[in-house]
């Protein structure tokens, strides 16, 4: 997998450390993602993202509450026991995922765009179904949809607004906090989830 994100991994296991140290061109740092001084070890202070991937769920609850200690912004976390989702959800994950369904790449697409719901076929060709939120600085704030140049391929499906779901009409007019639902092909997918966050 290319990526030109400079990655941290944290290993409780020293023997695996030393290994990964020897194998992947990434800081390998021995400890506990759960330990404070570990996650500031591994440069928590400064990351834009924390994965969590024990196969703990107490590991890794402490790693994601942590993280947002440290006011890492995107935070993903694997949840062995999927009853403990939403414990994952009050600490500040951003996506829980199940390690029974979950994928490298789907790890990778939480953690570098929005939260993803699934894939589906469209017209043979593989399309995301994504949640974005509607950053209150984002130029689409007041725009109405059918002013917005978005993609042909990509569809606004729903919009959450205040716990109240929102018909998605040509007048519906965008406000910050919105959560949106977008489906499309993943580049379309990519670059409207950008604007959604005012990242663009």
């Amino acid at each position: 997998m290319q990526s030109d994100h400079e990655v941290a991994i944290i290993e409780k296991d020293e023997e695996k450390a030393q290994s990964l140290t020897r194998e992947l061109d990434a800081l390998i740092v021995h400890g506990s993602g759960s330990d404070l001084d570990v996650l500031k070890d591994a440069g928590g202070e400064k990351a834009d993202a924390l994965v969590a991937l024990a196969p703990d769920d107490e590991v890794n609850l402490m790693a994601c509450k942590f993280a947002e200690d440290l006011g890492i912004t995107r935070i993903v976390s694997r949840v062995n026991t999927p009853e403990h989702a939403s414990m994952f959800e009050e600490v500040g994950a951003d996506a829980a995922i199940s390690y029974i369904t979950a994928t490298v790449g789907l790890y990778e697409k939480a953690v570098t765009g929005p939260q993803i719901f699934g894939l589906l076929s469209m017209g043979g060709e593989k399309a995301d179904v994504v949640e974005v939120g509607v950053n209150g600085q984002s130029e689409v704030v007041g725009k109405t949809i059918k002013e917005l140049d978005l993609p042909e391929l990509c569809t606004i499906a729903v919009i959450t607004r205040d716990d109240e779901l929102i018909p998605p009409r040509g007048e519906t007019e965008l406000k910050g906090g919105d959560r949106v639902i977008l489906a499309g092909r993943p580049d379309d997918i990519s670059l409207v989830s950008k604007l959604f966050r005012g990242e663009s």
